[in-house]
């Protein structure tokens, strides 16, 4: 698993959720390696099970640029904000 930055934690912050692990494991690894902060957590409860049970926390600033890499590397993803965050 690569390490991850420096980066603090985001002030506002989104989720990415992804239909199987490997994508999510595979999103976490070109994100870190873009230079991007992001976090590994659960999957929502709320959010259909249809979805894997990981889901990865970005920096809402950052989403232009994550959404960018991660259309490049071809791993669709859905976003979901995080609660009390508002519409992303």
């Amino acid at each position: 698993m690569p390490a991850a930055t420096d980066r603090p934690a985001p002030t506002g912050s989104l989720l990415l959720l992804f239909e199987t692990t490997h994508a999510a494991m595979e999103a976490e690894e070109q994100i870190i390696n873009s230079g991007f902060w992001c976090d590994v957590v659960p999957r929502p409860p709320e959010v259909a099970a249809a979805l894997c049970g990981l889901a990865i926390e970005i920096n809402t600033a950052d989403r232009e640029d994550v959404s960018g890499i991660l259309a490049k590397a071809g791993i669709e993803f859905e976003p979901y904000p995080r609660k009390g965050e508002g519409d992303a």
